[in-house]
């Protein structure tokens, strides 16, 4: 498998964990981000500083084109082993106050960037045996009703379904496909109401180690036969 990973949204929260984790673990890590300069500069740097080299690439995932074209000169060389999916905007308030545009939003960066991801790299991934990893919240993996994110919810359980199919077309091609479920973690919250830390089952937020364990396993070579599952890291947040 090739050692090189491609993290889009690898630049800021979430994604920028996966991008240090991965960078970490010893990878050829390539972070693609929408929009902020600066904080991308910044996680540069800071990774730079602490001895790790990140490349950095622009490009609106939602834009099937111009993300293509980033994909393809990132792995037209060096092939491509793993593909982490981050991005994903987020929004609170009831379903029914849910402008069509917000929805619009949440599908497009939460589903359509992912599927645009997934079909420039896919051939680079059936050659290598690749991975691919998507990013859930913890609301798209349980029956239950969420008054406080509903739009959102929705659009991650989507990438759910749209997660376990992908994984069915790819097996044949030995490329594995999994999700990573997230309950409150210790960043601020971003687009939805902040959480007590206290209510949670286990008393404590999702750590970036929490994260980095997930990531290292589902792209190492203990999961070669893992596909279409989801690892549920909420330290019991749905119980």
């Amino acid at each position: 498998m090739s050692n090189t990973a491609i993290v889009v949204g690898g630049t800021r929260r979430v994604g920028r964990w996966v991008s240090e984790a991965l960078l970490v673990n010893g990878l050829d890590v390539h972070a693609i981000y929408r929009a902020d300069d600066d904080a991308a500069a910044r996680c540069r740097q800071e990774l730079m500083d602490a001895g790790y080299e990140l490349a950095v690439h622009c490009a609106d995932a939602t834009n099937d084109g111009a993300l293509a074209q980033v994909i393809d000169n990132i792995a037209a060389s060096a092939g491509l082993g793993l593909l982490v999916n981050c991005a994903g905007r987020a929004a609170s308030g009831p379903l029914l106050e849910t402008e069509a545009a917000v929805l619009r939003g949440l599908w497009e960066s939460n589903v359509l960037a992912v599927h645009n991801a997934v079909r420039a790299a896919a051939p680079y991934l059936r050659a290598s045996r690749g991975r691919i990893i998507n990013f859930l919240s913890i609301s798209a993996d349980i029956t239950r009703a969420f008054h406080s994110v509903p739009a959102y919810a929705a659009a991650k359980a989507m990438l759910a379904s749209y997660s376990r199919s992908l994984a069915r077309e790819l097996a044949e091609q030995q490329v594995t496909v999994n999700c990573i479920a997230l309950g409150v973690t210790e960043l601020a919250a971003d687009g939805v109401p902040p959480h007590d830390f206290a209510r949670l089952p286990a008393g404590t937020a999702v750590s970036q180690e929490d994260v980095a364990a997930a990531v290292w396993y589902l792209a190492g070579p203990a999961a070669e036969q893992v596909s279409g599952t989801v690892i549920n890291i909420s330290g019991g947040w749905a119980l």
